[in-house]
């Protein structure tokens, strides 16, 4: 299933109006936490490359190497995607920002990336972590918005920037561990 989401996540941020996006991405992800100077960069790039070294260490004693490669490779993107389609939907609401642009293409682009961990769908389970992050996830938004939802506005947002965005990491990755049932003697 990985192939086919593969390839249109690679032709819409390749080709067309987007094709900047893909090779910005890429020298981010390859040039380490630095390479943004913006203060929540350096999250997102460590809770990308946290959900993809704990996906495919999941993934690898169930699947081969390749699915646990192209699986746990997909997920980042979409952990990624999640926070900001989230985000942007509330700061549309509570500022009238368009972070997304209001472009079809960029929606479709992040709608692109928010897919990708669709590709492991079937080694998804439920488990406590997953629930405690979705926990985190929605409080802290909830807080968020109940002082006003500042972006990048002092401490405050930005602690709930990284809580958010963490948890958001912590929600995909999670769906990958693997619920253990317990045998009764």
């Amino acid at each position: 299933m990985y192939v086919p989401l593969w390839i249109q996540w690679l032709i819409l941020n390749f080709a067309g109006p987007g094709s900047w996006i893909g090779p910005t991405v890429l020298k981010q992800l390859l040039g380490g936490p630095t390479t943004d100077l913006n203060m929540i960069f350096p999250i997102t790039w460590i809770s990308a490359v946290f959900s993809f070294f704990i996906i495919f260490l999941l993934l690898s004693k169930r699947t081969s190497k390749l699915n646990s490669f192209m699986i746990a490779s997909a997920c980042p993107f979409g952990a990624a995607f999640l926070f900001e389609f989230i985000f942007s939907i509330i700061a549309l609401i509570v500022h009238g920002h368009h972070i997304l642009q209001g472009n079809p293409y960029y929606i479709a682009l992040g709608v692109s990336w928010l897919i990708m961990p669709i590709c492991g769908i079937g080694f998804w389970s439920r488990n406590r972590i997953l629930y405690g992050s979705i926990t985190v996830f929605i409080v802290g938004f909830v807080i968020w918005i109940m002082i006003g939802f500042p972006i990048l506005l002092g401490f405050s947002s930005l602690i709930l920037n990284y809580i958010t965005k963490i948890a958001t990491f912590s929600i995909v990755t999670s769906l990958f561990i693997e619920r253990v049932c317990l045998k009764k003697k």
